[in-house]
């Protein structure tokens, strides 16, 4: 009996060995209830934006990495399953789950096992998401937290990651999905599958299927770690095509992964870039159920004439590398605006003062752009401080003269580069600078902002975009900064129709429910695509009385586009993913109502289209700005109603990290199993 007991309080203790191993190991955020099985424990995990290399141990092996990617009609459900096992031979080991998810994707669903325990993701508003967090700090249970330096993110890319410790012999599964709608660029659409398992796998693959119903007028792929472009099957993919699909499988070797890199293996993306074909007319229309979207992209339409101004930052931040590249870009820049003589332009540099190469803009003559080019080999040189508030007023003037309201006669354009916050001149605070700029110009030029490297307030350059009918894009400092300008400017390079307008049948279409139907510009090489809802199902519509419409103003006057009716396709749920069209309207009308909160001044309607896509976000399991996934686990082995909670807020340069305690050490653990040791425990000190 005296044994008996011993080994009790061994067995006993071992957990409380664990648990202050987990407290005193100051690596990572965890949360544990000391108290009671049945209450919750809470930890935060944020997602950054990081270029990171978040290798495992190489006592851990990586038994299994899947990706799956399924695109219909431009909208990817992209799906990332792996799995990890520690060796029986090792300690407890800590391994990462990361991927690379793009920055324009929603995260949809996120579901780990780890030491038998099932955590499934569900998506809550941040609020509430921090307030379980200190819920459970304040209720005395043990947490940690890491805290990350910002470094730069892949580019378009931001960072998922989530530390879990194994115990020997253990193994955790990890799987998480996301959303994208492909945006076309430059005549292309891409997908940029990032691709880091985080060690050799034996069992690897990717899957890849593309269904269009316009059919393909182009596919190629480009492998990681390659420049070469496939468009038929290579040594490693087999690529099947049929007019209106495609699908792609790829099943590395561990010798070809280990080419990469013999410890972490395939660190790189799989890219790949399409487009589909085109019809001339108001483009085509896809119905499911009450809903629908709509695709315009019609090619061959003549340039629009433009006006455009180049304000560059010419402040001491932008010296070094920066001020060569964005010179080099704009000596090519302007080799490209000579194509089209009709164009008109003009440059002004900026520090803390501002200079222009010419009082007014100039056309693109081969004089005038030899002019310009050795005034940009000349003046562009970093100085002074960052009056940005001096050089957009000044820019509006120089750019519009006395055009007293917005005309599409030729489409206005302002280019500004900067990579820093505003230092200098009378008015410095960011929100002042919009509402000056955004007042002076009363919508009649667009204004593109472009952020060069990640020292500026990129949000402020967004808004001031968005509010000045543009957008902002980041360039980052690298190598290739230059080309990264040629690029952005070729995307807007040749506006083709001006003040856009898509229209449909009141009587058959929710008309508060669509997504953004008015776009300024439209460029060559782009589309617009607009979602929405329908008054009746798809079955018991006349898909002749959406009177599906665009109007703009093009190079020959105003221009109307109706869409034909054989251009509208009805599909079924059995033909594609449920509820899919409805899926992806719920992704355009979010990203519109966030859109709109940067626009709104009014801080009362700002929340209430705060709350709106908020409220979208929770309805259809989307992690979005506005909320966090939060993960309950049911421990099929514990008392009814235990839980274990997790949250994750993706918007922090902060990364929090849950931990597993039954990765602790080697001790005995298990709910059911502690909780029938305890009873053979109790019973030995009663007999006596």
């Amino acid at each position: 009996m005296d044994f008996l007991r011993w080994f009790s309080l061994l067995v006993l203790l071992c957990p409380l060995v664990a648990a202050v191993r987990y407290r005193n190991s100051g690596s990572h955020l965890f949360t544990l209830d000391e108290k009671s099985s049945s209450s919750r424990s809470s930890a935060l995990l944020h997602r950054t934006l990081r270029d990171a290399d978040s290798s495992s141990s190489s006592a851990v092996q990586v038994r299994q990495f899947h990706m799956h990617s399924k695109i219909y009609s431009r909208f990817a459900t992209v799906r990332i399953e792996s799995e990890v096992v520690n060796g029986p031979e090792q300690g407890s080991q800590e391994i990462a789950f990361t991927v690379q998810v793009p920055e324009t994707a929603f995260m949809s669903n996120f579901t780990m096992t780890v030491g038998g325990r099932v955590y499934v993701a569900k998506v809550l508003e941040k609020a509430e998401a921090q307030q379980r967090y200190d819920q459970a700090k304040a209720q005395n249970q043990t947490a940690g937290q890491v805290r990350q330096d910002r470094v730069d993110p892949a580019r378009g890319m931001e960072l998922f990651t989530i530390n879990v410790n194994l115990a020997p012999g253990s193994s955790a599964n990890f799987v998480l999905t996301y959303n994208e709608l492909l945006e076309r660029r430059q005549g292309t659409y891409t997908q940029r599958l990032f691709l880091q398992p985080g060690g050799i796998v034996a069992n690897m693959s990717v899957q890849a299927s593309f269904a269009e119903d316009q059919g393909f007028q182009s596919f190629s792929y480009v492998l990681p770690g390659n420049t070469n472009a496939y468009t038929s099957s290579s040594e490693d993919v087999m690529l099947l095509a049929s007019p209106t699909s495609r699908e792609l499988t790829f099943t590395p070797s561990e010798e070809l992964q280990r080419s990469f890199d013999p410890v972490k293996g395939i660190h790189g993306e799989f890219i790949i870039t399409y487009d589909v074909k085109h019809s001339t007319g108001g483009g085509n229309i896809i119905v499911q159920n009450e809903h629908f979207v709509h695709y315009f992209a019609a090619p061959g339409l003549p340039a629009l004439r433009k006006n455009i101004l180049f304000v560059i930052d010419i402040s001491g931040s932008m010296g070094g590398g920066k001020i060569v590249q964005a010179r080099d870009a704009m000596l090519r820049i302007l080799n490209d605006l000579s194509k089209r003589s009709t164009d008109r332009f003009n440059i002004l540099l900026f520090d803390d003062t501002q200079e222009k190469w010419r009082e007014e803009p100039r056309t693109a003559s081969g004089e005038n752009i030899a002019s310009a080019k050795g005034y940009v080999r000349e003046k562009l040189a970093a100085r002074g401080g960052t009056n940005i508030y001096q050089a957009l007023m000044t820019g509006l003037d120089i750019l519009l003269g006395d055009r007293a309201a917005r005309k599409c006669d030729r489409a206005d354009m302002i280019v500004f580069l900067t990579d820093g916050d505003p230092t200098a001149g009378e008015v410095q605070d960011p929100r002042s600078i919009i509402e000056y700029v955004t007042g002076k110009n009363r919508g009649r030029a667009s204004i593109f902002s472009l952020g060069f490297g990640f020292d500026m307030d990129f949000a402020f350059l967004s808004e001031l975009s968005e509010k000045n009918r543009g957008f902002a894009r980041r360039i980052y400092d690298e190598g290739d900064a230059s080309i990264q300008l040629e690029n952005f400017y070729d995307e807007i390079g040749t506006p083709v129709l001006c003040d856009v307008t898509a229209a449909y049948s009141n009587e058959v279409v929710e008309m508060n429910l669509l997504t953004t139907t008015q776009f300024p510009l439209y460029f060559l090489g782009k589309e617009i695509v607009v979602s929405g809802k329908t008054k009746s199902p798809a079955q018991q519509l006349d898909l002749s009385m959406l009177d599906a419409r665009l109007q703009g103003t093009g190079a020959n006057g105003v221009q109307s586009y109706s869409v034909a009716t054989d251009s509208v396709v009805t599909v079924q749920d059995s033909d594609v993913e449920a509820n899919l069209t409805e899926k992806l309207w719920a992704y355009m009308y979010i990203k519109k109502l966030l859109k709109n909160m940067e626009k709104l001044s009014s801080s009362e309607e700002k929340n209430a289209t705060k709350q709106e896509a908020l409220q979208m976000s929770l309805d259809y399991g989307f992690v979005t700005p506005l909320t966090s996934f939060s993960i309950v686990v049911d421990d099929v082995a514990s008392p009814e109603g235990s839980q274990e909670m997790a949250a994750f807020d993706t918007n922090s340069k902060r990364g929090w990290y849950p931990q597993n305690m039954a990765g602790a050490g080697t001790c005995l653990h298990g709910s059911l199993l502690f909780v029938l040791l305890s009873y053979i425990i109790l019973a030995a000190f009663q007999s006596e």
